[in-house]
């Protein structure tokens, strides 16, 4: 007996702590929970990072089946389940009817599906297609479904638009500009920094069309991509070199540099290490953010979590970046993916920084309770204007949706919990969304919407 009560209170005390907080408001009005949960709802999204694929390049070059909706992400840990990367790559052809391919996911579909990656799958078949479950007596179904809908030119539309609320994206295509009023997009310049090599020296020479044989000239072909991005209208920088190397970019002197690059140049077939090429790799992230400073661009950094296998997580650490925000002050610096998993790490350099900002793109696919849970604390460390909370960071619509869906009701949660507890006021609640949502990114990235 006195074992149960002990649980009892211990279980109690629990879940008393785990959603403490301060009152600092009056306790709200009956029926707040769905008043916030409509308004959340019904928000605007700037959605702030997609790598959409065009509808003509879907119907082109990927299967309009079962696959569609399980190629990007959910592939990730149908792997980790343990599919080899060449069977999987088999299915995502055409050439096998779709119940062989079943026959082959199955095991490894059972094995993951608890995951949010493979949630998302599950949301968009049931919302978009009418499907309750993936499993062998609805997959032609929904295969069929699929390629159905494909037929349809305005389905990317009405999905973007209508089904997911998303009035803005910002895509990550590089020079693959949709020519489309809802979109803007940034610009990578990863393949100046990321030199390893004499041949990296010559694919930049022919790129440009430059005789590239110094670092001065190397400069100056970066300069020119730069200002051939900005006359399209990019509007930011993106780096993804989380999955290539350390986040840490020293200072470097240009002469230490240019003696790197010499070597480089003069030696095109050597292979050099990573330590031997950091000082020219880290002088040149430093000339990426001087140029976005002349242009008042915003330095957008992948942080965290690395997609697929064979990264090591601690590259990704935000906390190796400190040295540029106290370098370059006047840059905005945007860290995405919540930094998983170093949300707590994210919010410090976030609440300290004046500019640096948190991006909460990708993340509740990847952990809906990290999400919730490190929302909960930015809200109580972060100014709410330097938190973007939605990117759908995928490359069809109909997963985008699903993203969408799962990210409503996490910021839905945290907020009728903070109005709960008398820490915020249901309008401040709905004021915060909205920031969350829409103006935030808007703001940021100086787009007049």
């Amino acid at each position: 007996m006195m074992k149960r009560i002990f649980l009892t209170l211990a279980f109690g005390i629990l879940a008393c702590a785990t959603n403490a907080q301060i009152q600092t408001r009056p306790m709200p009005e009956s029926g707040f929970e769905k008043r916030i949960d409509a308004f959340v709802e019904q928000q605007p999204i700037v959605d702030t990072h997609e790598h959409l694929v065009s509808f003509e390049a879907i119907k082109d070059n990927m299967p309009l089946d079962i696959m569609l909706i399980l190629h990007h992400y959910a592939d990730d840990d149908i792997k980790s389940a343990g599919m080899s990367k060449p069977t999987f790559e088999m299915l995502m052809k055409d050439s096998l009817p779709v119940m062989e391919k079943w026959d082959i996911l199955e095991p490894y579909w059972e094995a993951s599906r608890n995951t949010a990656y493979n949630r998302a799958a599950l949301i968009a078949a049931k919302d978009l297609f009418n499907i309750d479950d993936i499993n062998r007596n609805t997959v032609q179904m929904l295969s069929d479904r699929i390629m159905e809908v494909y037929e349809n030119p305005g389905w990317y539309d009405h999905i973007l638009k209508e089904r997911s609320g998303i009035g803005h994206a910002i895509l990550d295509v590089g020079e693959r500009r949709y020519e489309h009023d809802m979109f803007s997009y940034v610009m990578r310049f990863d393949d100046f920094i990321n030199i390893d090599s004499g041949e990296d020296i010559k694919k930049k020479s022919d790129e440009s069309g430059l005789n590239i044989s110094t670092l001065s000239e190397y400069v100056s072909a970066l300069e020119r991509a730069f200002e051939k991005a900005l006359n399209k209208g990019m509007v930011g920088i993106k780096s993804g070199l989380a999955y290539r190397r350390l986040l840490q970019y020293d200072k470097t002197d240009e002469l230490e540099a240019a003696s790197v690059f010499n070597k480089l140049f003069l030696r095109p077939q050597e292979s050099f290490d990573f330590e031997q090429v950091k000082p020219l790799q880290d002088y040149m992230m430093h000339e990426v953010i001087r140029l976005a400073r002349s242009a008042d661009l915003p330095m957008i950094i992948h942080t965290g979590l690395q997609a697929g296998d064979g990264n090591y997580i601690t590259n990704s650490n935000p906390t190796h970046l400190t040295n540029l925000f106290l370098e370059y002050r006047e840059v905005r610096f945007c860290l995405y993916h919540g930094g998983f998993p170093y949300g707590a790490e994210l919010g410090v350099l976030a609440k300290n920084f004046r500019n640096v900002y948190i991006d909460m793109c990708w993340l509740y696919i990847i952990s809906p309770s990290y999400s919730e849970r490190f929302l909960h604390e930015w809200l109580e460390t972060v100014p709410a204007n330097k938190i973007m909370a939605f990117g759908g960071d995928y490359h069809n619509v109909e997963n985008v949706y699903a993203h969408a869906i799962m990210a409503r009701k996490v910021i839905s949660k945290v907020l009728i919990e903070k109005v709960s507890t008398g820490y915020l006021t249901e309008q401040e609640a709905m004021d915060i969304a909205h920031m969350l949502l829409h103006d935030n990114a808007l703001n940021f990235y100086g787009i007049d919407k």
